[in-house]
């Protein structure tokens, strides 16, 4: 997953402003680290450079050709042929010898500079003469490769003059030398170019042509000496088993035969990486070396500067787009670019080509640590702005602070702040889980999957076993939860919020929440909670078993009695009495009766015209109005169309007790006024009378039951109609009121919210 995307329409967060400046400063991290980069390229004294290239070039060994053999003037010879210089009359048998066994060339790795023997200096010339493909080296002297007057005659029969020349790195090793080089226009060919061009191969001189930049000495076609893969070097024979005809003809002939100084303390000998001591590589080794990449098409060059440059850029570039594509795996990734760099050098290597992966590399190593420094500095900033921001919110629980850290070191001030936040964040939960186990319903938290986190004393008693780590769905089909009876298992979102009886009898409601983060609407899990409403229902059950009594047991046997008081009505003055008194118990029943009904979960709503249940509840106390001789006057239209969602009979009801209680404590000859509006989404029904009026001392405990007032008195009632009047109101969702002043009258207004569609 990328660290940026683009941008979206919300407002950013302080940790995407955090890495989108992080991104930019990388940018110009890169503007510089690729310019070093290509510096460090093109620096050819690069401390790294020469190891490396040891090293990959053990990796990259050449076979040695069949073709070359060496002739070296040992410790062997030394001792037979006596102590150097030796007679230039031996070096004239040596090449007859040589000359006689027909080799491809003989490249005469020795330096003719002793003192001079004119009858050894013309046999040796007549050798040379004779055998006709003799290469001879010049020594440079003075910044020129001139001969001396004594060499001319040996040096005019020679096939070839070349230099033996060597170029030193910073370290004093030899590593490489020019296959071209001297005054410039008079310049000479390196004599083991002179000895494969005697192979009778035709390449163009490896390595680029160069304008002379100097008025003495110029030096082009630079070559690398490659190493051999066979541990002792190239085949070899004695300078004085040659001379003695010890070594067969067969041996020497169509061969490359090199002939130089190899005994400790005779001839050129340089430090190079293929000695495994110092001062134990001979010139004449060195030209074989030379020789066999020349024969086998091998030889090293080094890459051209911007070349060079290019690469090393380019992989440095390559780990800076990884480092921001991927940068949980940066270490990962600075292994691997890193190893592939080197495994380049070496392709190239094996390709006849010298690329330095040093200054690479170099570059790779800085742009992983910036990369992490600056990552380390943007995550310490976030960090701390988080824990500044968490620190500043409402403190839940009281914390157990500690010692402050060293306000000087910024990285132990986070980890002082971390650990700060970590305590609270161990105290939060252990406070919720306490709270959890002490709530009075069974309660659990899941999270988003429905796997069950967190479940207390009571959730474990209502499904009997360890719910941690048990999924929900599955606890809850096997409690019984109807909507899974199925075996669907629907997603969390989905579960109903029902009551129902379990596998064990029990009323259970169950509700479901979902955990909402502090920023943002995706759920971090669910509350879940059930309620065991067992005895309740019972206690539900057992009323509603009472208010069936009261209903019509109770009223059964008032309505027979009032009945046979009718027949005997004019026999006897005390059954006027009893007939009294069994009315006013009817009435107290139905008093009862209605309340229950009203503080009873039995609600029946549906839509309803408001002012036909205001219609309906006037036309009932319209008689009781009229006996009394109270005028009952209303604004009501039959055509409003407002409407609320009711229980018809319990809210008419409501509105009969209002306006029967208007009529009772109102005076004959008095006047009952019932309007009717809507304001708001409410729809109102304003009953007032012209009453006694209630004292403000009693208009708090109006509602309540069993209360009874002075303006009531002489009146029968035990206080529980406008009880009921409220609970109805309230369960509708209205609110109901009363205004009123002592002799002026009462005014109640009720309000109940109008249903919309």
């Amino acid at each position: 997953m990328m660290l940026w995307r683009k941008a979206e329409k919300r407002q950013p967060t302080q940790a995407q402003l955090l890495f989108h400046g992080l991104f930019r400063e990388w940018l110009w991290i890169g503007l510089v680290l690729l310019p070093f980069t290509a510096y460090l390229s093109l620096s050819a004294g690069l401390a790294f450079n020469n190891p490396l290239y040891d090293d990959l070039r053990r990796l990259t060994p050449l076979p040695v050709d069949p073709r070359i053999l060496l002739v070296t003037i040992d410790d062997q010879s030394l001792k037979k042929l006596g102590q150097w210089p030796w007679p230039r009359s031996l070096h004239a048998d040596v090449i007859n010898r040589l000359s006689a066994a027909q080799p491809a060339g003989i490249l005469f790795d020795v330096i003719f500079s002793e003192p001079r023997n004119a009858a050894d200096d013309l046999r040796l010339a007549n050798a040379v003469c004779n055998a006709g493909n003799v290469l001879l080296p010049l020594e440079r002297d003075g910044g020129a490769s001139q001969p001396g007057e004594q060499l001319l005659p040996l040096l005019n029969c020679a096939k070839g003059l070349g230099h033996i020349n060597v170029e030193a790195d910073s370290d004093g090793a030899v590593r490489s030398l020019y296959l071209r080089e001297g005054p410039p226009g008079n310049t000479l060919p390196q004599l083991a170019w002179l000895a494969y061009t005697l192979s009778g191969q035709t390449a163009q001189m490896p390595g680029r042509s160069e304008q002379p930049n100097s008025q003495r000495w110029h030096r082009e076609y630079r070559v690398r000496v490659p190493s051999t893969s066979e541990p002792h070097g190239f085949p070899s024979v004695s300078y004085a088993s040659v001379l003695h005809g010890e070594v067969p003809a067969e041996l020497l002939r169509d061969r490359l035969i090199l002939v130089g100084a190899s005994a400790y303390g005779l001839g050129d000998r340089f430090v190079t990486p293929l000695s495994s001591t110092p001062d134990t590589t001979a010139g004449v080794e060195i030209q074989a070396n030379v020789l066999n990449g020349l024969l086998q098409e091998r030889s090293i060059v080094d890459l051209p500067g911007w070349l060079a440059a290019l690469i090393a850029t380019a992989w440095v570039a390559l780990l800076l787009g990884l480092l921001l594509y991927r940068p949980r795996y940066a270490l990962w990734m600075t292994l691997g670019c890193m190893a592939g760099a080197l495994l380049g050098a070496w392709a190239l290597l094996r390709l006849g080509h010298w690329w330095s992966p040093a200054a690479c590399l170099i570059g790779m190593l800085l742009s992983y640590l910036i990369w992490n420094w600056r990552r380390l500095s943007v995550i310490l900033a976030y960090f701390g702005w988080e824990l500044a921001r968490l620190d500043n919110e409402p403190k839940v629980l009281p914390e157990r602070r500690r010692a402050p850290a060293n306000k000087g070191d910024v990285l132990q001030g986070r980890i002082f702040a971390l650990e700060q936040a970590v305590s609270r964040t161990r105290d939060t939960r252990r406070f919720m889980a306490d709270g959890l186990e002490c709530l009075p319903v069974a309660t659990l938290i899941t999270d988003p999957r429905g796997n069950i986190l967190l479940a207390n004393r009571i959730a474990r008693e209502v499904f009997g076993n360890d719910l941690v780590n048990q999924n929900l769905l599955e606890q809850l089909a096997d409690l019984g939860y109807p909507p899974l009876h199925n075996g669907v298992r629907p997603a969390l979102s989905a579960l109903e919020i029902v009551e129902f009886r379990d596998i064990h009898q029990r009323s259970l409601r169950m509700e479901i929440a979902p955990l909402l983060p502090a920023e943002g609407d995706v759920a971090l899990g669910w509350l879940l909670s059930l309620t065991d409403l067992s005895k309740e229902r019972e206690a539900q059950q057992h009323r509603e078993t009472m208010l069936r009594f009261l209903s019509h047991d109770l009223r059964a046997p008032h309505s027979a009695i009032l009945a046979l008081l009718d027949v005997h009505n004019a026999e006897s003055p005390v059954f006027a009495q009893i007939e009294q008194q069994v009315r006013r118990a009817l009435s107290l029943t139905e008093s009862f009766v209605q309340l229950a009904k009203a503080e009873a979960d039995g609600y029946h709503f549906q839509p309803s015209l408001f002012a036909m249940l205001v219609m309906d509840a006037f036309d009932q106390v319209a008689v009781i109005a009229q006996l009394k001789g109270i005028q009952l006057i209303h604004d009501l239209d039959e055509a409003d169309e407002g409407m609320v969602s009711a229980d018809q009979s319990l809210l008419t009801r409501a509105l009969f007790n209002v306006l029967e209680n208007a009529i009772k404590y109102s005076p004959a000859g008095t006047t009952v006024r019932l309007s009717h509006g809507s304001a708001q989404g409410w729809l109102e029904c304003r009953i007032s009378d012209q009453g006694p009026g209630i004292a403000a001392k009693d208009l708090p405990e109006l509602f309540s039951q069993y209360r009874r007032f002075d303006s009531a008195q002489g009146s029968e009632g035990l206080g529980l109609g406008l009880t009921m009047v409220k609970a109805v109101v309230e369960r509708h969702g209205g609110r109901i009121c009363c205004e009123s002043v002592v002799g002026k009258g009462t005014t109640f207004t009720l309000q109940l919210p109008q249903l919309e569609d």
